[in-house]
């Protein structure tokens, strides 16, 4: 291999010659391949800045303070999201509003929970759901036994979804437990956790955020 591209070096014009089907002569000059380093380094510090460019401009995470306004009338609050039917719909990072709607007529109150994109501003993000352990059959253990054992499980589980230890975190928990009448139908004994920052709205999710 290295003899016949000695043969095919022109030493008077210090180049390969490569003849083509044409009868013409085509002619990669020696100096062209020193310079494949310089080029491929180039090419390098080029990749590089653009990597770090896109870094840079990559969704952050983070707490916007002042919470927004979400109580109101039909004609007055401005809902964004899905709107779930029940709490338990939310399922393992969804991020969610809640809003309070007033009857201007009769004073009635209701809230609302809309499932939210979590690049845009939100209250708060579902980060773990856990089953109570007990038996199918067994009876309802009682509010404050539910709370303790998901306050519990809530806490174990901050950890590894923020990557911040809980007493460090800007974030607190919050969680939405099974309800008695769900339980003895046997329809839902899951808690669900979540994290919010009270008085702000969070942005982007808190996975890995360290916040």
């Amino acid at each position: 291999m290295m003899k016949t591209l000695l043969q095919s070096f022109d030493f008077q014009t210090n180049s390969f010659v490569v003849t083509s089907n044409h009868q013409s002569a085509h002619h990669f000059l020696l100096r062209s391949w020193k310079s494949v380093p310089i080029l491929v380094f180039f090419l390098f510090l080029c990749f590089a800045c653009s990597s770090e460019e896109k870094q840079t401009t990559e969704f952050a995470p983070g707490i916007i303070p002042g919470a927004l306004a979400k109580t109101g009338s039909v004609d007055s609050l401005v809902l964004e999201g899905k709107i779930v039917s029940f709490l338990y719909e939310l399922s393992s990072e969804d991020c969610f509003n809640e809003y309070r709607l007033v009857d201007d007529r009769t004073g009635d109150i209701s809230d609302l929970t809309t499932i939210v994109d979590c690049r845009r501003p939100h209250d708060a993000e579902i980060y773990g759901e856990y089953v109570h352990p007990a038996i199918a059959g067994e009876p309802f253990p009682g509010r404050t036994e539910i709370e303790r054992w998901s306050s519990i499980k809530c806490f174990e589980g901050f950890k590894d979804f923020v990557g911040s230890d809980y007493v460090l975190s800007d974030l607190e928990i919050g969680l939405i437990p099974p309800e008695r009448e769900d339980w003895e139908i046997g329809l839902y004994r899951t808690v669900a956790c979540y994290v919010f920052a009270p008085g702000s709205q969070l942005s982007g999710s808190m996975r890995g955020s360290g916040i």
